[in-house]
């Protein structure tokens, strides 16, 4: 990457000649849309936590925080959306700083967005496989600690580089974004606080599915056996919050298999040494962000309460959203 603290002069050409002007704007267009689908999806995400009962668990403490990360990943990208149409510099004059704090925030979204997807691998293995403790565990303080700490670790980790001088974020000429210039330090700092929520994604939904496996083994065994169990309601109740959590579970890791991914092809491409490729990574590039919309997308399809709340929603019909909260509650009764 060829990033730049200020403002570039216009006749140092960085851009492919195989790219054209047209192009620049296909990769602009796509952006601007993501950018509008992410802020109107996440919102109605948070929105829909906001304003039913139903919806404010403490799984849905981090899908909301998941959200509010994808928002302002959003809300930067329609400046990395005006760098992408930039004739090598920053279109911009007078206002280099927005690029370079897109460039940090680019970042710090997205391995906060990392870190909050770990946090609810923890949270379905512990609500999962240990359904008595989880009450003890994800009690209210400890559950806002957990929120916060991917808000908190991520951003400050990418500030060290910052502030010691072995990042500097700017307009890239080559790639045509607010980036960074990627030293050696800064690479290993991002791999280092990028590894571990994916540790403990990977191993969090391996422990998962061993355990579901032999849950319905051995339920299955008991059943072959002769043993009914579903002798009394409250087996039967335990039964069915079961195969609600399965499936809240599934959709969460649908997010986290999206998300990933997303970003697998960027890291293939910036991977290969080969400047003949450098046409293909610059459509590439752009695929990370679509990460963002994921979450409204199968939530709104598949997750079976937030689908609920979404359509009446997307209807307007505010009033029939299942167990109001006390902020819906007033605004209906202030429409009234």
């Amino acid at each position: 990457m060829n990033v730049s603290n200020t403002a570039t002069n216009a006749s140092d050409s960085f851009l492919p000649d195989e790219i054209s002007y047209w192009e620049q704007i296909l990769v602009a267009v796509f952006l601007g849309l993501v950018a509008i689908a992410g802020l109107v999806g996440n919102s109605m995400i948070i929105t829909a936590v906001a304003f039913s009962r139903k919806l404010q668990t403490s799984t849905n403490a981090f899908v909301t925080s998941l959200s509010t990360a994808d928002l302002l990943t959003c809300f930067t990208l329609i400046w990395y959306t005006v760098g992408s149409l930039g004739k090598n510099e920053w279109p911009i004059p007078g206002a280099y700083w927005i690029c370079q704090f897109t460039g940090f925030m680019v970042y710090a979204c997205i391995i906060t967005s990392t870190w909050t997807l770990g946090a609810i691998a923890v949270d379905r293995l512990i609500r999962i496989s240990k359904p008595m403790w989880y009450k003890k565990i994800f009690t209210y303080w400890k559950l806002v600690i957990l929120v916060v700490i991917p808000w908190v670790i991520p951003p400050a980790s990418l500030l060290i580089p910052l502030a010691t001088g072995h990042v500097a974020y700017g307009y890239d000429r080559q790639d045509l974004v607010c980036a960074d210039n990627q030293t050696t330090v800064f690479v290993l700092i991002l791999g280092a606080i990028g590894t571990i929520p994916l540790l403990a994604i990977v191993g969090s939904y391996i422990r998962i599915y061993v355990y579901v496996k032999k849950h319905f083994q051995e339920t299955l065994a008991i059943t072959e056996e002769g043993h009914d169990p579903n002798s009394s309601f409250a087996a039967r109740r335990r039964k069915q919050i079961s195969k609600q959590e399965i499936e809240i579970t599934k959709n969460l890791f649908i997010v986290v298999v999206g998300f990933l991914a997303c970003f697998l092809p960027y890291f293939i491409i910036r991977s290969i040494p080969n400047t003949t490729i450098q046409h293909i990574e610059f459509y590439v590039k752009i695929i990370p962000f679509a990460s963002s919309i994921i979450n409204f997308i199968i939530y709104a399809m598949k997750h079976p309460d937030f689908k609920v709340v979404l359509r009446h929603m997307m209807r307007c019909s505010y009033a029939d959203i299942p167990q109001p909260s006390p902020i819906l509650k007033y605004l209906l009764s202030r429409r009234n």
